[in-house]
C-alpha cells in the first residue's frame, strides 16, 4: 500500500497547538501501518510538554487505538483489518515495529497488543494508564483489610482506586479538590471521599482510620507539594507510592515526617520489560499487565467509560489542551476522534 498523508497534533511553542500533515510511507518488512481510530490525551505528561517555553515541533501522545491497513512482508501473526494498541503520536496513522532488532541491545520494545472485539477503542485507549496505575498498585502493596487513602483522582487516581478496591481495602478513601471528580471515585470503589479544598485532607484520613492513619497512600497529583500530606496522613510504619509524574521538588521534615515514623517511599516508574521489584513481582512485565487489563476491561472488572468527560474530533485539539491547562475543573478523560481521517 502506497504512503498516505494524515493529519497530526503538534505543540509548537508554549500553549500553541497546531494541526498539520504528516506523510506516513508503507511499511519496512517488519512493521505494520496502523490506521488511528481514537487516541487518549495524557493529561499530566502532555500538559508538562503542552506549556514548556521550547519552539521547538512537537508530537504530544502514547496512547493510541487503530485498524492495521498495511503489513511488512516479514511481519507474522498481524493482518489488515486487526485492531491494535499503540504507544503513538496523536495523528491519523503511523507504523509501528512489531520485529525491533534494537531489542537485543537494550531497547524497550513491544510488540502492539491486538485489542479483544469485548473492548471498545475508547476503552482501548487507557491500556497505558491503567498499565501505569496497576503498576503502582503492586508496587504499594496494599492488604486485604488495609486503610488506603489516595490522593488526586485524575484518571490515573481513579484507575489507581479502582485496582486497590480490588483487595477490599476499608476504608478507601479519595482526595481531591473537585467534588465532580469524587463523585467518579465513589464509582471507581472509594469507600470515603475528601475534599481537600474545604477539609484538612491528613486530619480526615486520620480521623477516618481511627487515629493511625492510611497503611497504604498513593500520591497521584502532579502537585510535588503534596507529598508531605502524603506522609503525615500515613499510618507509622506505612507505605507512600508514587504513581505518575509529578515535576520538580519538595521539601519534608525528616524526623518527623519519615524517620520517626519509618515510612517507606515508593517511587513507580513502568518502563521497563521487567520491572524493578521483588522476586514474585517480575512476571508482571508490561505486556502481561496490558494483556490482563483487557480481559479485565473485557468482563467488566475494570470500568473507564465514567472517565471520559470529552470525546471530541481531533480538530478540537487546541480547545482540549487549553482547557487542560486551565486547571481540573471540568474534565476528566479527553479522548481524541480520528475515524474521518481514512475517508
Amino acid at each position: 500500500m502506497p504512503a498516505v498523508e494524515v493529519p497530526r497534533v503538534t505543540f509548537v511553542g508554549s500553549g500553541r497547538v497546531a494541526i498539520d500533515a504528516i506523510t506516513v510511507p508503507e511499511p519496512a518488512p517488519n512493521q505494520i501501518r496502523v490506521r488511528t481510530t481514537k487516541s487518549l490525551i495524557s493529561a499530566g505528561s502532555e500538559r508538562n510538554s503542552f506549556e514548556s517555553a521550547t519552539v521547538e515541533r512537537r508530537s504530544p501522545g502514547y496512547s493510541s487505538v487503530g485498524i492495521v491497513e498495511a503489513v511488512g512482508r516479514q511481519v507474522a501473526g498481524y493482518r489488515e483489518g486487526d485492531r491494535v494498541y499503540a504507544t503513538a503520536p496523536h495523528q491519523g496513522a503511523h507504523l509501528v515495529e512489531v520485529d525491533d532488532p534494537r531489542v537485543a541491545e537494550g531497547k524497550e520494545h513491544y510488540p502492539p497488543p491486538k485489542t479483544p472485539d469485548t473492548v471498545t477503542d475508547v476503552q482501548a485507549t487507557f491500556l497505558s494508564l491503567a498499565d501505569v496505575a496497576l503498576h503502582g498498585v503492586r508496587r504499594g502493596r496494599p492488604y486485604i483489610g488495609d486503610s488506603v487513602a489516595v490522593f488526586g483522582q485524575g484518571v490515573v487516581g481513579q484507575l489507581v482506586t479502582q485496582f486497590a478496591a480490588m483487595v477490599n481495602p476499608y476504608p478507601l478513601v479519595a482526595i481531591d479538590l473537585q467534588d465532580d471528580r469524587l463523585a467518579l471515585a465513589r464509582q471507581s470503589g472509594a469507600t470515603h471521599t475528601i475534599n481537600a479544598s474545604r477539609e484538612d485532607a491528613v486530619d480526615r484520613v486520620i480521623e477516618l482510620t481511627e487515629g493511625e492513619g492510611a497503611r497504604v497512600v498513593f500520591m497521584v497529583t502532579r502537585t510535588p507539594a503534596i507529598l508531605p500530606d502524603c506522609m503525615r496522613a500515613t499510618a507509622a510504619g506505612g507505605t507512600v507510592t508514587l504513581t505518575g509524574s509529578p515535576p520538580g521538588n519538595v521539601d519534608i521534615r525528616l524526623q518527623e515526617e519519615l524517620l520517626r515514623k519509618e515510612l517507606t517511599i515508593t517511587g513507580t516508574y513502568q518502563t521497563r520489560l521487567y520491572p524493578l521489584t521483588a522476586y514474585h513481582m517480575q512476571r508482571w512485565t508490561r505486556p502481561a499487565n496490558r494483556a490482563y487489563i483487557y480481559e479485565l476491561m473485557g468482563r467488566d472488572g475494570l470500568a473507564v467509560d465514567h472517565l471520559v468527560s470529552h470525546h471530541v474530533p481531533y480538530t478540537e485539539a487546541q480547545e482540549m489542551y487549553a482547557m487542560i491547562a486551565g486547571g481540573p475543573t471540568g474534565w476528566t478523560g479527553v479522548v481524541l476522534d480520528w475515524t474521518d481521517t481514512a475517508n
